[in-house]
């Protein structure tokens, strides 16, 4: 069973367990999606056009969600104080095809999206456009990103899979210099940033991001360093607010370390037992690159797509933060 999920407290026999009462359509949806196999007919679904139908019941949901939803902020950015960028930024139609046109699974992630947003960039930020030029929300944080993208723990995108799927990269390696300088805050702003970036990419809406983490610890990891509220902070963001959904995420070491052992446990502890059911893992001790790009290539990466540290020949865009800005 190529699917592993984890948790603090779960045991190998609670996983199996979780997995064995999914529904032989679950199973195969998981199937599908780790292996691409679905791609095309996910692509066909998520590019129909939105009704008007569907866009009203959107909006009668978001305008009668409960209180504890916190739907104000994501009512007056639609409504009175930026309407022209929620409909190119946040369009209702990024959270309806997330929630298979679900209007009021929707809406409550519309809500929790901009409840979210306004929490980390603050009322002066979070109304103005994602962007890095002048007069956008991340134009006093130029360096920030920048700083962040050529860190090796944050590269962030890869070119799209073989079966046109975003791909988020990560090497999760905590003895990195940029995990000791930033603050949660400034990390969580460059995930949101760099989110916003695949949020652009067709494929990632059309047919979906996957994910790699490299847990590239090299034994350095320290339990006193792990900050279980960044985590926390980041799963929720993915599971509640994010209008774009994850596929697979594969999960990758070769040796034993802490962060292989417990780190990557505790962070998964965060997510919903969907994303844990699609976790994936290639603990390949001791195996040289080839045997990652080996372990890869069924679920349709190909060499020239992953970075040197996974036996492929990608280089990354260092200039990228130069090319945003143009772009914006």
């Amino acid at each position: 069973m190529p699917f592993s999920y984890t948790a603090p407290t779960y045991t190998i026999e609670d996983q199996e367990r979780e997995f064995a009462d999914l529904s032989p359509e679950q199973k195969g949806e998981l199937q599908a999606d780790a292996y691409g196999r679905n791609a095309d007919e996910i692509a066909i679904l998520n590019e129909r056009e939105i009704t008007q139908q569907e866009l009203d019941a959107f909006d009668e949901a978001l305008e009668t969600l409960p209180a504890e939803h916190n739907a104000e902020a994501a009512i007056a950015a639609k409504t009175v104080i930026c309407p022209e960028l929620v409909e190119h930024e946040t369009n209702p139609s990024l959270f309806l095809r997330c929630e298979n046109y679900n209007p009021r699974k929707a809406a409550k992630r519309f809500a929790a999206y901009w409840d979210f947003r306004v929490d980390l960039l603050g009322n002066e930020k979070a109304f103005l456009p994602i962007s890095l030029a002048e007069g956008g929300a991340f134009d006093d944080d130029i360096e920030l990103i920048r700083m962040m993208r050529e860190s090796p723990t944050y590269r962030y995108i890869l070119p799209n899979d073989i079966h046109g799927r975003s791909v988020w990269y990560v090497e999760a390696d905590q003895h990195n210099e940029a995990n000791w300088i930033f603050h949660r805050q400034e990390k969580m702003k460059f995930v949101f940033y760099a989110f916003h970036r695949l949020m652009k990419k067709q494929a990632s809406i059309s047919r979906g991001i996957v994910s790699i983490v490299m847990m590239n610890d090299k034994g350095h990891f320290k339990l006193s360093k792990f900050d279980r509220i960044r985590y926390k902070q980041n799963a929720k963001f993915i599971r509640e607010c994010l209008p774009i959904k994850f596929r697979a995420q594969h999960l990758i070491a070769n040796r034993s370390t802490l962060a292989v052992d417990l780190l990557a446990p505790a962070a998964l502890y965060f997510c919903s037992s969907d994303f844990k059911l699609r976790c994936i893992d290639h603990w390949l001790y001791g195996e040289p690159k080839e045997s990652f790009l080996r372990s890869l290539e069924p679920f349709g990466f190909k060499r020239r797509g992953l970075p040197e540290s996974l036996g492929g020949t990608y280089q990354f865009n260092m200039s990228w933060v130069e090319e945003h800005m143009n772009e914006e």
